[in-house]
């Protein structure tokens, strides 16, 4: 029986540059990524690996290992005997749940990293900001991941800086930054972010715990207010 990703119209994989044989399953994780970023592969939407394998002109275990990833960002699901699907996007039960979790998190993080954050940590996360601010163009994945990189980087390096390596694991199994950059992505929000950020990490360089967590959350409502706005538009997802 043909493949059905053979069968489609216009496969979103045609016309991509398959990454040369030598790289390993990073390359292709970022072309799958890219494609389930921008949906230009629908929400539950079969990948078929024997399908991908053909059209990226690869062999199948660095589209294994890709899909591997990308299960663990949650961006694709895999059921028994049915393979791999491009993950739904979040709803907005998910939505408010997600946000409900980082809110009683993720201030409690920032007021930790002021008690224990080290100057090469807060070094670090000075300069992850400084990165966001390189200028952006257009609303594709290609022309946002950088920014989206560095913003989940921040957030996990301020975990990192409270030497609590459950509160690291703990925001990575969430996984918000995926999640939510798929739903929605402007350049629009690139400067806010970045300014709500840097009253965060002040706080932590004063070594002001109860700022640091004032700081850290205002930041997630403002973000949740602006994405909430996005989903009331759209009906949501």
């Amino acid at each position: 029986m043909a493949d059905p990703a053979t069968n489609a119209q216009e496969s979103p994989w045609r016309g991509v540059d398959g990454p040369r044989r030598s790289v390993l399953a990073d390359e292709i994780y970022e072309i799958l990524k890219s494609k389930l970023m921008d949906h230009l592969v629908e929400p539950g939407a079969r990948l078929s690996i024997d399908g991908l394998s053909r059209d990226l002109k690869v062999s199948p275990t660095p589209i294994r290992e890709a899909l591997a990833r990308l299960e663990s960002d949650g961006l694709v699901t895999k059921r028994a005997h049915h393979g791999y699907t491009a993950a739904p996007l979040m709803d907005a039960r998910a939505f408010d749940e997600l946000f409900r979790m980082r809110l009683l998190l993720e201030p409690a993080c920032a007021a930790w990293a002021a008690q224990a954050a080290t100057a090469p940590q807060i070094t670090g996360m000075r300069n992850l900001i400084a990165e966001m601010g390189e200028p952006k163009s257009g609303d594709d994945y290609e022309s946002y991941k950088a920014f989206a990189a560095q913003d989940a980087a921040f957030h996990v390096a301020l975990a990192s800086a409270t030497g609590v390596s459950l509160m690291v694991e703990t925001l990575e199994r969430l996984r918000p930054h995926a999640q939510l950059y798929r739903l929605y992505y402007t350049v629009g929000i690139t400067d806010d972010t970045m300014r709500e950020h840097e009253r965060v990490l002040t706080a932590v360089t004063q070594r002001d715990e109860a700022g640091a967590a004032q700081a850290m959350s205002a930041h997630l409502s403002a973000s949740r207010a602006r994405l909430a706005g996005v989903f009331n538009a759209t009906g949501g997802a």
